[in-house]
């Protein structure tokens, strides 16, 4: 169990590991629609899990997603949020095309979101 932690660690990146600075790998646009998917998400406010909903974001150069984030159903506009990530995911794909270097492809599991301290989270991740 701790080492299935610590790829949940690993690979699942939390939304706000980027937030005020544009990720390494993210162009300004990218780093943009981060910030704003960050704000639309705000504080993930829950008071128990059903408040709690896991979303893709990115696309992996095999078209899986690349991370998954954790939002709040309370406290976020879920229209709002599901078009902010299709224009983030439809930004990240197209220089993916251009790439064409795809190595071998994993699927990423979809993780379980928790309600902890009144905030959504995803167990393990940062």
């Amino acid at each position: 169990m701790d080492a299935m932690i610590r790829l949940l660690t690993v690979v699942f990146l939390a939304l706000g590991a980027c937030a005020g600075a544009a990720c390494a790998d993210e162009s300004p646009e990218l780093a943009r629609l981060r910030r704003e998917i960050t704000a639309l998400v705000g504080p993930a406010v829950c008071s128990n899990l059903v408040n709690c909903r896991v979303a893709a974001l990115g696309v992996d150069a095999c078209g899986g997603p690349k991370e998954y984030l954790v939002y709040s159903w309370r406290s976020t506009d879920k229209a709002d949020l599901e078009t902010k990530i299709a224009e983030y995911n439809l930004a990240q794909e197209e220089p993916q095309k251009k790439d064409q270097g795809v190595g071998a492809c994993a699927a990423l599991p979809e993780p379980v979101a928790a309600c902890v301290n009144g905030r959504c989270v995803i167990p393990g991740s940062r």
